[in-house]
């Protein structure tokens, strides 16, 4: 944990599964993509098993332990990264049919490229009741960049989602899950609330805000697999 930052919200622990998908759709041997007929297997094996996919504001009011409800039975978030085309193709109908929320971190400056949303797109999504946040502004390596490039990158994908969107954008998604001293302080700089990364777990409101774990979906893998990362049903 970086010099003198207090991890909040740790008196008694709260863990939640983050699901980690990228793109849906057909692409043989390519492990970070899933299929759609796998996805909406797996969304129905949370309908059927009583988990609770939930918003990002859901989410983090039960990290923070602010909400003024019970707790949703078995929570869990459905996060997406880049902003593939087909996310609104092929993710947010199977969604709907449940009528699960879900984040999507975009790189905004990729809009409008071959296979990547346009804006249009992302409003569509946010429609269908999907969160979205920034994953730097074209997806860069950030360690390699100077201080300045990394508040750039992290700053501008903000401002141009909440600018284009309306609503505040201030979870971010580390590109390639990397990140170092500068990418934290630029976050801490900027008031960014929380950070998503690749490393593996449920999150807790045990660790640090800037580095919660979630699970990555290897689109290659069986429903079992995908059943054994949950936590089991009562």
């Amino acid at each position: 944990m970086p010099n003198g930052v207090v991890t909040p919200y740790a008196s008694s622990k709260v863990s939640i599964p983050v699901l980690n998908y990228h793109s849906v759709t057909i692409d043989p041997g390519n492990v970070v993509v899933i299929s759609p007929a796998k996805l909406e297997a797996q969304m129905k094996y949370l309908s059927d098993h009583g988990y609770t996919p939930i918003s990002l504001t859901t989410f983090i009011n039960l990290i923070e332990k602010k909400s003024v409800h019970a707790a949703p039975d078995k929570p869990v978030l459905l996060t997406f990264d880049d902003g593939y085309v087909d996310n609104v193709e092929e993710a947010m109908p199977i969604l709907a049919k449940y009528n699960f929320p879900a984040t999507l971190f975009m790189s905004p400056g990729m809009v409008e490229d071959a296979g990547y949303l346009n804006w249009e797109q992302v409003k569509q999504l946010q429609q269908a009741g999907w969160d979205i946040q920034p994953h730097g502004m074209t997806h860069p390596h950030l360690p390699k960049l100077s201080a300045e490039q990394q508040a750039y990158e992290i700053t501008e994908a903000r401002k141009l989602i909440e600018e284009k969107l309306g609503t505040q954008a201030d979870v971010f998604c580390y590109p390639y899950g990397e990140y170092n001293q500068t990418t934290l302080k630029v976050l801490k700089d900027y008031g960014f609330r929380y950070a998503f990364t690749i490393d593996q777990g449920y999150t807790t409101n045990q660790q640090y805000p800037y580095s919660l774990k979630r699970l990555f979906i290897n689109g290659e893998e069986s429903l079992k697999a995908f059943i054994n990362k949950l936590p089991k049903t009562n």
